[in-house]
């Protein structure tokens, strides 16, 4: 059975719905992409060179703090051993309570160093899911 090596980051943001989905805006980059500035914050954060595929991103983000355990949900887990190992690095970060998460498949990804914030959210770390 393949896997997939997913990302994910977890969090409370105080930002507005429209704030924090300009973190993930490509538009400018995808007209012109030769010039790296123009990327989306989130892919600099993650130091892209290309942009990132949209259909790859699950995006969970809400005014009302949730459980970490619910908002994993919203992701596109199918394991529960899985769902456990993400829910276990949320709470090791010390956050039971969250009003955001971020999953992002792509196996080439490697982060060394996480940045200590990516929109106000805490890198959980890479996750192989079962496919």
């Amino acid at each position: 059975m393949a896997q997939q090596k997913i990302h994910v980051w977890a969090g409370t943001t105080d930002k507005t719905e429209e704030q924090f989905d300009k973190y993930f805006d490509q538009s400018k980059f995808i007209k012109d992409n030769s010039d790296l500035n123009q990327r989306s914050q989130f892919g600099k954060d993650l130091n892209l060179e290309k942009a990132y595929d949209e259909d790859w991103i699950t995006v969970y983000h809400s005014r009302k703090r949730i459980s970490i355990q619910s908002a994993i949900e919203e992701l596109p887990i199918w394991d529960d051993q899985l769902e456990v190992a993400i829910y276990q690095a949320g709470v090791k970060k010390g956050l039971p309570l969250i009003n955001a998460i971020i999953s992002y498949a792509d196996d080439e990804l490697i982060i060394e160093k996480p940045l200590n914030s990516y929109n106000n959210l805490v890198y959980l770390g890479s996750f192989n899911n079962p496919s």
